[in-house]
């Protein structure tokens, strides 16, 4: 009896040591599905604490207590977040029409914008024109959550891989990429900017009103995506660049969020055409860049700090 005891503990171990070894295998392979595609990176599957502990630096009322959150299943996540460029081929190839966005039932034309004193939208702003140059290496901004989708199922035609915009829980969980501190970089906010263009120095001398990190990463507004260091994932800007969509209805109370990586869905609280963004911006201090933290935003709202990357399965 003691024998076999021993004999099925062996392999177990051998089992977890197994699976650990697949995981490591999976981590980090990439892929790209066509020349203008996302290049994707795989996700190991796994455990992380996400949520935001009461005494962490900066923390939002709302945000998600501290859980063990569970990652079954490998899955795939871009590299970075979707550049202009790339978004360019898409509004190109299929001359798609966004959706329009309403605000007590009065229209909102074009884009939101921040003049340094107030927000507010402006007309002649859009996802070729936010309001400031850039890049067709820059992340994509001013695009809703509805347009982050339908990019998503353009893919998912055009290569025969199941594309989605992520969950909130699989951004943390990939974004901390195994940490439990306020960024994956660890708990220095001076460090910021060796990893994620945020409101910074360079920023403070522009928009003197905002909050900001006492570093300098040299960008007052987006830059080219993977500029900065990526977190052991090899995933670049989870946090800074673009705000980025996920699939979440915003709800109020997260006690009972999804923990397994699927996306929250149900509208309780009747507040389902709100999505919920996370990884703050090139506007975004210390209190709004955290891996915890997150935003609600109209499904079809447009914001000049506001971009998304894709998720996908890994078997076609």
């Amino acid at each position: 009896m003691k024998r076999q005891f021993i004999n099925i503990v062996i392999i177990c171990l051998l089992m977890v040591f197994s699976s650990l070894k697949i995981a490591e295998k999976e981590k980090g392979q990439l892929f790209r599905d066509c020349d203008q595609c996302p290049e994707m990176v795989v996700i190991p599957s796994g455990s992380v604490y996400v949520g935001s502990y009461e005494e962490e630096i900066g923390r939002k009322k709302g945000e998600r207590k501290r859980v063990l959150a569970t990652i079954a299943n490998s899955f795939a996540l871009a590299k970075t977040e979707v550049t202009l460029g790339q978004y360019r081929v898409f509004m190109e190839e299929t001359k798609y029409k966004s959706n329009q966005a309403f605000y007590k039932g009065e229209p909102l034309v074009g884009c939101n914008y921040f003049d340094g004193k107030s927000y507010g939208y402006v007309a002649e702003h859009n996802w070729k024109n936010p309001g400031y140059p850039q890049r067709e290496t820059d992340p994509v901004v001013c695009v809703s959550w509805s347009d982050a989708d339908a990019y998503a199922q353009w893919l998912s035609k055009k290569t025969g891989r199941m594309y989605r915009v992520p969950s909130a829980v699989e951004f943390e969980y990939a974004s901390r990429a195994g940490s439990s501190s306020p960024w994956y970089w660890g708990t220095d906010p001076t460090e910021a900017c060796d990893y994620a263009n945020v409101g910074d120095r360079a920023f403070a001398k522009k928009f003197p009103t905002r909050a900001s990190f006492s570093c300098t990463d040299g960008y007052v507004f987006t830059t080219r995506v993977g500029r900065f260091k990526p977190n052991k994932f090899g995933l670049y800007d989870m946090v800074g660049n673009a705000w980025e969509w996920t699939s979440d209805c915003f709800q109020k109370d997260l006690t009972n969020a999804p923990i397994d990586g699927s996306a929250w869905l149900e509208n309780d609280n009747k507040e389902c055409g709100a999505r919920t963004p996370k990884g703050g911006s090139w506007i975004s201090g210390i209190a709004w860049s955290r891996a915890a933290v997150r935003s609600r935003d109209g499904a079809d709202y447009k914001s000049f700090m506001l971009g998304f990357r894709v998720a996908a399965e890994i078997d076609k």
